[in-house]
């Protein structure tokens, strides 16, 4: 798990004479024909088709509870109070979403019909979603009506949203990476990319310790490698201890990375310390 200490020094800024790829293992040799057994082969098909996701009902039907009106002509709808933690404007999120053209009524994406919620930051959606979400609690529904300019406004998007579009979405609210700061460090900030060393502590649901790594063999995460983390991570400073809640749709490790084999869709609690950070873009200024 623990990666090496050619790593540590890269992540530290300092150089090294190592290579950045991962060593090549030897080719196996081609393994001879067979002629496939189309049982077999429909089996296999039906099982892939059985685990694709299925479509989820979009909650079109339900009175509105609460209507207010914000700035800009953005009209917020609640259609479910959730119960659950509430959203901030800086939240990354796991929601389901159904977007239409508010004219015409014609679908242009939705995360119901795929089957799958989606997980995003809000810094990184159009100024109707950053200014409508917040505010919702896990397990609410939400209808969002978004004039152009909150949009995509005069350039659209693609050939689903035409230019200077009003758009209406329905947002259901499924889970939000959240993490409390036990310390706040006085050193350099983790960017949206960086090189982080770490000391943490890593649980399942269950409460029981799945990985670990400490400030004599700390880790090394590198940007991508794993979206919960990255999420997490960012914003901390040098110094500072955060406990982050991942939930499953954001424990994700990219594969092909050396290090260990992690137990990918479960929700995991992180106790992590940030021993030292290379950034390789400047942080975000703050809004």
């Amino acid at each position: 798990m623990i990666r090496t200490a050619s790593a540590l020094l890269l992540a530290l800024g300092l150089s090294v004479g190592v290579s950045a790829e991962p060593p090549q293992t030897p080719k196996a040799p081609d393994a001879p024909a067979t002629q496939p057994d189309a049982a077999a082969e429909a089996a296999k098909l039906a099982a892939e088709a059985a685990a694709m996701p299925k479509a989820v009902p979009v909650p079109t039907d339900l009175p509105v509870l609460k209507k207010t009106e914000l700035e800009d002509g953005l009209v917020v709808e609640d259609l479910k109070i959730g119960d659950g933690y509430e959203i901030k404007a800086d939240d990354t999120v796991v929601a389901h979403y159904h977007g239409t053209l508010k004219e015409g009524g014609k679908v242009f994406d939705s995360s119901f019909e795929k089957g799958e919620p989606a997980s995003f930051p809000l810094s990184g959606v159009i100024p109707g979603w950053q200014k409508g979400v917040p505010g919702m609690k896990i397990g609410g529904v939400r209808r969002l009506h978004i004039p152009s300019k909150l949009g995509y406004a005069e350039r659209g998007a693609g050939a689903d949203i035409p230019a200077n579009s009003d758009l209406v979405f329905i947002i259901q609210m499924e889970d939000a990476l959240r993490f409390d700061d036990e310390k706040v460090g006085e050193g350099e900030e983790v960017g949206q990319a960086a090189v982080c060393v770490t000391a943490f502590s890593m649980k399942g649901a269950d409460g029981k310790e799945i990985e670990a790594a400490t400030k004599d063999k700390p880790f090394i995460w590198v940007p991508r490698e794993h979206m919960g983390m990255q999420m997490g991570l960012t914003g901390m400073k040098v110094g500072g201890k955060r406990k982050i809640m991942i939930p499953k749709q954001m424990n994700q490790t990219a594969p092909g990375l050396p290090g260990p084999a992690r137990e990918n869709n479960i929700p995991l609690v992180v106790e992590v310390e940030l021993l030292a950070v290379k950034n390789l873009m400047p942080p975000q200024p703050k809004k």
